[in-house]
């Protein structure tokens, strides 16, 4: 059963006054004009996402965004795409200087479906990025379906309370979700996929559908994305794009901390066929080196079939994954390496 709509707590720590800007969202669009794999997914994600804002209009969309990797790049696609309809002839033009108009995000509807015992790095991540990118944030918890009934529920509640004269918001008719192929019933779905019989009638829309691991951890880490540049250039200036804290601990897939553990293949201390860099892989966006917590980054997985490898009940599960078994003198070891 979904339970009533509280806010999420915002970090007591956190000092951080960024947010997204025209210059961020131009960086967006010229990484799509580039000539390249990831160029070629952000155009056609950005198409969707403007589809979706033709046919729907902000007012009645809403972004699922539960701060994980796949919502992370969908937000920042949705926000450069909703400036670039504010902005266009700021933003569509390569050759123009970085634009420094003060021109800002509308609030963006954002349901947050909370998982039952969430993470508080990821409580404090998705707080930081209602922020960042002006969301206008709901969370509800419960499961998927009863949450966003509640959550559509709420909004038609609220538009008959104002007779029609809210403004901006209204009725969902689509919500933007951050699910790629490879997740749990991705297999079959479309860009555009209405909900299934006994789901909240909306549209469900999937700009990152066709998207890999590694193409979400490419954008993450694309050096030329900002996140609340005000093109200005001040020398040490933050720049790069924000994830969850906990992917540089190993974390590839994030649920419940009941379920979800660093995954085991990242380990520092395995060994065997997953063969461990020479060199740390350094972070442009954020400066992890060396392993931490005995953990390497979510983003030096190479076996990209196993993002979910994390994702069980326990952590002795999860480091029985990682430990050889005995070689024998018929084999040398090589059914055990098999069978990882």
């Amino acid at each position: 059963m979904a339970h009533s709509l509280r806010p999420v707590a915002s970090p007591a720590d956190a000092d951080d006054g960024r947010q997204f800007t025209l210059a961020d969202a131009q960086r967006v669009y010229t990484l799509a004009r580039e000539d390249s794999r990831l160029g070629a997914k952000v155009r056609e994600a950005l198409d969707i996402v403007e589809r979706a804002l033709d046919e729907y209009g902000l007012e009645q969309i809403a972004l699922s965004f539960n701060g994980g990797k796949d919502c992370t790049v969908l937000v920042h696609l949705l926000a450069a795409a909703i400036l670039r309809r504010q902005n266009p002839s700021l933003i569509d033009s390569p050759s123009s200087s970085s634009p420094t108009s003060s021109a800002s995000l509308p609030p963006i509807p954002t349901i947050y479906v909370r998982c039952p015992s969430p993470f508080p790095q990821v409580e404090a991540f998705v707080s930081l990025c209602a922020r960042w990118y002006a969301l206008e944030l709901e969370a509800v918890e419960g499961g998927m379906r009863e949450a966003l009934q509640v959550y559509v529920d709420r909004r038609k509640s609220s538009l008959a309370l104002s007779n029609g004269t809210e403004g901006r918001r209204g009725e969902i008719k689509a919500v933007l979700v951050g699910t790629r192929r490879n997740d749990p019933h991705g297999e079959h779905l479309r860009p555009f996929s209405p909900t299934d019989a006994g789901w909240p009638d909306f549209m469900r829309v999937h700009p990152i559908l066709d998207w890999s691991y590694g193409d979400v951890w490419a954008f993450l880490r694309a050096e030329t994305l900002t996140l609340g540049d005000d093109g200005e250039g001040r020398e040490g200036k933050r720049r790069g794009l924000e994830w969850c804290e906990l992917y540089d601990y190993g974390y590839t897939s994030l649920g419940s901390t009941h379920n979800t553990f660093p995954n085991p293949l990242l380990r520092a201390t395995t060994s065997g066929p997953i063969s461990r860099p020479s060199s740390p892989t350094s972070s442009t966006a954020k400066g992890v080196g060396q392993p931490l917590g005995g953990w390497r980054p979510a983003w030096e997985l190479e076996d990209e079939s196993a993002e979910r490898a994390g994702r069980e009940t326990s952590l002795s599960k999860v480091l029985d994954q990682t430990r050889p078994s005995p070689p024998t003198a018929a084999t040398n070891g090589v059914n055990g390496a098999e069978k990882r």
